[in-house]
């Protein structure tokens, strides 16, 4: 492809997928005023005729175009793996449990469109006026890590920007306007027409007034590879933190550490694109699998290594664990990232590679040693009858401590 993977997300799933999902087994309540109705069936007027093809379109040459037909050529089974629903997406689920079937079709249009998405790709705020979390109770934490990784990984991350995700964006016309102009192709009457119907639809208490947490709930690394897009220009590389998937982690006891790990994964992204660490011969869900586990293994590294973040064991059972929340049980989806036992097993790894860094100097390993490290690890990191905890070979000791 012209542009290296570009999007790749924590969750397993597609969150329009994923909300389709979950609505169809959501307790119906009574039918909502007649002007959500109206909102609703506006929104879904102004989908252009081809908005499905447009949108699979600008998803390939964002990276999203896994090929479908190497589905049906991977034979993984399910049975074989001990796999569930984790405490992150419990509580995801119930955070849209009383919502009505109207409810969860209106917010279904709204991330059709995905105006916050695409302004935080294409359109994010001036650097001074960022703030992560949505209280800004991230801001000086994502910037300091962010800092650190650049400081830590030897790949070139001066290109990279931090880009918050938040929800209030839904109210802002100007700004879904022309998000939805350049990820839909429609015209400035038409975006205006969705921007202000997006508006008023998401401006209810059942949406929290935009920032219920569905609508932030990812997080990504991007790289345009100096690709041009319609309306925008070169988009610079991104990591984008949605404010929905901080607050979850938040509410599950992991706010703590697991904003730093989602970062450090992220940033494991820029490290395959730097790198070319993408190419795999494996079909589309254990080629998706391997990049997600890897990305997981180099945040891993930084959190527990000397010159990194040097998280004490506590906080570094914290990040496991919030690598484990974002698993999934999605074996033939061209988008599984690997189970939670995978992805456990995965920053285990990385971790016992880091804390065998030796005094004084307390090397870092360069990251394509790292990556050669993880890709003779991978297949034993993966195995259905793999042990519920990591041990490193020789070859691994030796060359973490050399």
């Amino acid at each position: 492809m012209s542009i290296l993977t570009g999007m790749r997300k924590l969750l397993a799933l597609p969150l329009v997928a994923a909300l389709a999902v979950l609505g169809l087994s959501a307790p119906a309540q009574a039918a909502p005023p007649d002007r959500q109705h109206q909102l609703i069936e506006t929104l879904q007027d102004l989908l252009p005729a081809d908005h499905q093809q447009r949108m699979a379109a600008l998803e390939s040459r964002l990276g999203v175009d896994d090929d479908l037909s190497d589905v049906a050529r991977s034979v993984i089974d399910p049975s074989a793996y001990e796999c569930g629903p984790t405490e992150l997406i419990d509580w995801l689920t119930a955070s849209i449990a009383g919502w009505s079937d109207d409810d969860l079709l209106g917010a279904l249009v709204i991330l059709t469109y995905d105006p916050v998405t695409y302004d935080a790709l294409f359109f994010p705020e001036p650097a001074a006026q960022r703030f992560f979390g949505a209280d800004g109770e991230y801001t000086t934490s994502q910037q300091r890590t962010f800092r650190g990784l650049r400081g830590f990984w030897d790949i070139d991350s001066s290109d990279i920007e931090l880009v918050p995700a938040h929800g209030s964006t839904l109210l802002d016309t100007t700004r879904v306007a022309r998000a939805v102009q350049a990820s839909m192709g429609l015209t400035p009457e038409q975006a205006q027409g969705v921007a202000e119907a997006i508006r008023e639809l998401a401006d209810q208490d059942v949406y929290d007034h935009g920032n219920a947490p569905i609508f932030t709930f990812n997080a990504f690394a991007f790289s345009a590879e100096g690709e041009s897009f319609p309306g925008v220009g070169v988009p610079t590389d991104k990591i984008i933190m949605g404010d929905g998937v901080l607050e979850g982690f938040k509410a599950i006891g992991l706010g703590d550490v697991a904003p730093d790990a989602i970062l450090g994964h992220e940033f494991g992204h820029h490290i395959q694109y730097e790198r070319n660490l993408f190419e795999s011969d494996l079909p589309a869900p254990e080629a998706t699998r391997r990049t997600e586990l890897m990305a997981d293994s180099f945040g891993s590294y930084y959190l527990a290594h000397r010159r990194g973040a040097n998280l004490r064991w506590s906080r570094i059972k914290q990040f496991i664990a919030t690598y484990a929340n974002v698993g999934d049980c999605a074996f033939t989806d061209p988008n599984h990232h690997g189970t939670p036992n995978q992805r456990t097993r995965a920053a285990e790894w990385g971790t016992l590679i880091a804390l065998l860094a030796l005094p004084p100097r307390y090397r870092i390993l360069p990251s394509r040693t790292v990556a050669a490290l993880f890709e003779r690890a991978l297949p034993g990191l993966v195995r259905p009858d793999a042990p519920p905890s990591v041990t490193l070979t020789r070859a691994e000791k030796a060359a973490a401590t050399a």
